[in-house]
């Protein structure tokens, strides 16, 4: 036995090595689009003003959220799914297909509300612009939600560096040559013009992204006539299906933006506009290591549908593991540079002496646990449990939002940050403790 867990041990060690220069990979090329959109900041800036930032700002959280909302849970289905029928061409257009219809379905009732509130005078009287800013959110709504269906799709095929490449790169590449268009004074500055580019990045993604996946029908033709002489892979797992799940992947992406962005949603009404900037800086430098965390559902929400589908309960158990130590080994050090480097960011960004550090306390704290726990989460999703996801989703933000009411009002932007990370603290707990009894659930039903 000794000689046998040694092997596992020595056998294991080049597999989390070559999982951790993935990541790596990963995080690089999340941290070149992280850079480009810093640059698109600083060049609209110059060129538009604040106003101009602020309408890019406005575009892009209310493309997404409605993006989010019109792409009605598909594109969670896609990574699930097509990590299981990837051998299958016929297969994969077919669900992709489907899915495209049910977001431009969607896509074409949020337009025809938009514009009875337009035309009834309703966006007025609600305060809603009804010039480019708005056309921009309404128009990349549905491009939003096809983006990340085929995005989805690419990392269920295994290609996830290069979705991430496209989904986080190729925007504010376009809008960045717009400004230097703008710049060298070939077009006239104009905020219609800025948001036309984003746009326009955002089509010419989903564009690349569609190129791909199309690339990728034939030689899952290929592949699977040289399986079973007839085009299908018998030897391929079925999804779990389980009753109401779309309508749950769904919900799930709408809580986790909510969550999200609780903070912000809240703290107008406690505290004050100094008070939401601190807590914004704090959130913001936090949200450069979070960030790559989340990139590693990229790889493994597709193992974790594999194992799942074929009741490997130890595998997922494993895989598991696997994103926790990952998580750790990025976190740990990266909140620690940060903290260390507390008070000179607090000068950078302005801010008081001191006011910084706690925030960042907080948060390290919450997110340390977020770490700790791994990809919880995102197994409970490609497992079959994605209602639990729901529920857990729905218990701690209910629970976070009733903490950071009082706390808000009696500490601050401090107390807030405290509630969130109390929050978040408690969602992973859970989760983790949710995720292990789903395993096993797996262990049992295996014969």
């Amino acid at each position: 036995m000794p000689d046998s867990a040694t092997h596992t041990g020595i056998a294991s060690a080049p597999k989390l090595t070559a999982a951790m220069w993935k990541a790596g990979t990963l995080a690089i090329s999340r941290g070149t689009g992280m850079a480009a959109q810093m640059a698109v900041q600083i060049a609209v800036g110059a060129l538009a003003g604040p106003a101009g930032i602020g309408a890019l700002q406005l575009h892009m959280a209310w493309g997404s959220l409605l993006g989010e909302l019109v792409g009605a849970g598909e594109p969670t289905r896609a990574l699930r799914d097509h990590s299981l029928n990837s051998q299958q061409g016929s297969g994969l257009k077919r669900g992709l297909l489907k899915a495209s219809k049910t977001i431009l379905l969607y896509s074409a009732a949020l337009g025809t509300f938009v514009l009875f509130l337009v035309l009834s005078g309703l966006a007025e009287t609600l305060g809603l612009s009804t010039g480019s800013l708005l056309t921009s959110i309404i128009v990349s709504a549905p491009l939003f939600a096809l983006t990340r269906l085929f995005a989805e799709t690419l990392k269920a095929l295994d290609h996830a560096l290069w979705a991430v490449s496209l989904e986080n790169s190729i925007m504010p590449l376009v809008i960045l040559g717009t400004c230097a268009l703008i710049a060298l004074e070939v077009v006239a500055v104009s905020q219609a013009l800025i948001l036309a580019s984003a746009v326009g990045g955002l089509l010419l993604g989903l564009c690349l992204m569609i190129i791909s996946v199309r690339q990728r029908w034939g030689s899952t033709r290929a592949n699977g006539a040289a399986h079973t002489g007839d085009g299908s892979d018998k030897n391929n797992p079925k999804p779990i299906s389980v009753r109401g799940e779309s309508l749950h992947f769904w919900l799930n992406g709408l809580l986790n933006i909510a969550f999200l962005q609780l903070p912000f949603l809240i703290m107008p009404w406690l505290v004050s506009v100094e008070e939401v900037g601190r807590y914004a800086v704090a959130h913001k430098l936090l949200n450069v290591i979070t960030t790559l965390l989340i990139l590693l559902s990229a790889v493994y929400g597709p193992k974790f549908a594999r194992a799942a589908a074929t009741a490997d309960s130890a595998g997922l158990t494993t895989l598991l593991g696997t994103t926790q130590r990952i998580s750790l080994a990025i976190f740990v050090p990266a909140a620690a540079i940060m903290l260390i480097l507390a008070e000179p960011l607090a000068t950078l960004f302005s801010l008081d002496e001191g006011s910084l550090l706690p925030l960042l306390l907080l948060l390290c704290g919450g997110q340390l646990i977020n770490a700790a726990t791994g990809l919880a989460g995102v197994l409970l999703n490609m497992s079959g449990a994605a209602h639990l996801e729901f529920r857990l989703l729905v218990v701690s933000w209910l629970a976070t939002t009733t903490l950071a009411v009082p706390l808000g009002l009696y500490a601050g932007a401090t107390g807030i940050a405290g509630a969130i990370a109390g929050g978040i603290a408690l969602r992973n707990v859970i989760s983790y403790v949710a995720v292990r009894r789903h395993i096993k659930s797996f262990g049992a039903e295996t014969p």
